[in-house]
């Protein structure tokens, strides 16, 4: 398996998938483009965390009805049980790392 990927190599595929489920143990890692303006639907994950690592253009992420500004460079912590919303900001899309983990597979021993 190819351990080493770019992030944007996973805007090419229809869910943004860096690595897919049938390669990684544990964790989910994808790149995610939001437009300016654009409003992702609130999500809650109660058996899931993520961790986004914002690569480019500027925007909000809301946890839990906080707004947080964002741009390239920063990292944001999703906790399990706190909602998220994303708006992009900027022209410049805002393109962001997403890495979770898999709630439904168990790490093989």
């Amino acid at each position: 398996m190819e351990l080493a990927r770019t992030a944007l190599g996973g805007l090419m595929n229809e869910d943004g998938l860096i690595f897919f489920p049938e390669e990684c143990e544990t964790i989910a890692v994808n790149c995610v483009q939001i437009e300016q303006e654009q409003i992702t639907e609130p999500a809650i994950h109660s058996d899931e965390e993520e961790v986004y690592v914002i690569l480019s253009g500027e925007g909000s992420v809301w946890l839990d009805k906080q707004e947080n500004l964002v741009k390239a460079g920063s990292v944001v912590y999703i906790p399990r049980n706190v909602e998220h919303i994303i708006k992009g900001k900027s022209v410049e899309p805002l393109t962001y790392v997403c890495v979770a983990n898999w709630p439904d597979k168990k790490c093989a021993k």
